[in-house]
């Protein structure tokens, strides 16, 4: 939801749903507001570390198991 939703659903005299926008938008900024507190702190208690992204690694060759590199070599 965004707060132009909240404006019309209050212009339009809609209770209901100019709660239902409020609560919408409030728990949004909330979530944003701790998401970046919890960043802040983790910097204090670890100090600043890159974030490694995840890579896509490639699969190695299959490596013949002892026995079959036994049976090759004869």
């Amino acid at each position: 939801m965004t707060i132009d939703t909240l404006v019309k659903n209050i212009k339009a005299g809609d209770a209901q749903s100019s709660n239902n926008s409020f609560n919408s938008v409030m728990a949004d900024k909330i979530n944003a507001a701790l998401d970046t507190h919890k960043q802040v702190i983790a910097q204090k208690m670890y100090g600043e570390q890159p974030v490694e992204e995840p890579t896509a690694e490639e699969p190695e060759a299959e490596k013949p198991s002892p026995e079959e590199a036994a049976v090759e070599k004869v």
